[in-house]
Formats: C-alpha cells, sequence, structure tokens
C-alpha cells in the first residue's frame, strides 16, 4: 500500500502587496541614479555660468563657495571631483527653484526679456518710421523729456551711411530705460 500523500496548499502571503510586482516603496536605484545624474547637470550648468550671474541664483552659500572652488581648479580631474561634490551638495538645494532660474523661467527675468523686446521693436519702428515718436510718447509720456527727435535723425543717417551705430544703441538704451521706469511706476 501507498504512503497516505500530505494535502499541501499553496502559501498564502502575509500581507496584501506581498505577492504582487511592481509596486515598491521606494523608488528603483535606477531612478535614484538618474536624478542624481540630473542633479549633477544642474550643478554643471551653473559651474559653466559666470560666476557673477551664478551669485545671484537661489542657491545656498556652500553650494556658492563649492562653485567658486571650482573655477578655481586647474586639473581635469579636480575640476570633475569637485562637480561630482557640487552635485552631491545639489541634493539639499531647492533644485526645482534652482531649475526654473537656470532656465529663465523667474519672472524678473521673463520681464526683462520682453522689455528687452519691446525697446528692440520700438527703437526699429522708430527708426522706419519717425513719425511714430508721438504714439511712442502716449505709451510712454516720461519719452516727452527725452529729446530723440535728433537721436533717432542720426540712426538713419548712421544706417543709411553704414556707419558704426553709436546712435542706434542710444536711441536703445534710451527707449528700454523708459520702459523699466514706466513698469516699474506701474507696479507701485
Amino acid at each position: 500500500m501507498l504512503p497516505k500523500m500530505a494535502n499541501i496548499q499553496p502559501m498564502e502571503p502575509e500581507n496584501e502587496n506581498q505577492g504582487e510586482f511592481g509596486e515598491y516603496d521606494r523608488p528603483s536605484k535606477s531612478a535614484v541614479k538618474r536624478d542624481m545624474l540630473a542633479l549633477q547637470d544642474l550643478g554643471k550648468t551653473l559651474c559653466e555660468m559666470p560666476y557673477d550671474k551664478v551669485k545671484r541664483a537661489p542657491i545656498g552659500e556652500r553650494l556658492l563657495i563649492e562653485i567658486a572652488e571650482f573655477h578655481k581648479c586647474k586639473s581635469f580631474g579636480a575640476k570633475k571631483r569637485q562637480m561630482q561634490f557640487i552635485g552631491k551638495l545639489m541634493r539639499d538645494e531647492e533644485h526645482e527653484e534652482v531649475q526654473a532660474w537656470v532656465n529663465g523661467e523667474t519672472v524678473e527675468q521673463k520681464l526683462k526679456v520682453l522689455h528687452l523686446h519691446a525697446a528692440e521693436q520700438w527703437r526699429d519702428r522708430l527708426i522706419e518710421e519717425p513719425g511714430l515718436l508721438a504714439t511712442f510718447i502716449e505709451s510712454y509720456p516720461a519719452a516727452a523729456r527725452e529729446n530723440l527727435n535728433p537721436i533717432i535723425r542720426q540712426a538713419v543717417q548712421e544706417r543709411a551711411a553704414k556707419k558704426a551705430p553709436r546712435n542706434f544703441r542710444q536711441l536703445f538704451q534710451i527707449i528700454y530705460r523708459l520702459i523699466e521706469e514706466k513698469a516699474e511706476a506701474d507696479e507701485t
């Protein structure tokens, strides 16, 4: 006679998520590594920027000091080690805010770009049609105190004679300053 077989039943998982695949409590190693490499790339971008600009970035004092140290490094190996250390320090920073600043997504930077474009457009329009000066003065009343007619006339002459654009630049600077002043006055 054959021995009696034990009734074998499959083991039940201790908790309901134990038997399912794909549900983890933490990110995978690959995801962590991608995040770390992204932070190193952000640190590299900061290091490649002029230091005077980086000083205005929304970063901590320690990171700013280490970026200054990066600029002092001479050898490739030293720069690489410093870059990795900067990537490690980036973990402690508000990297979304820093990334937004690097991308130029801050409100101040966007406004500055808009003002620069507006100044370029007004300059070009005034040189092509000097009669638009009255419209410009209506839009920017502070322009009435500036003597723009001679500057516009000289900029037109410079362009026709293919001379250095001294008055062309001066006109742009005046227009840009007027646009900035009006924007500041509108804020208050």
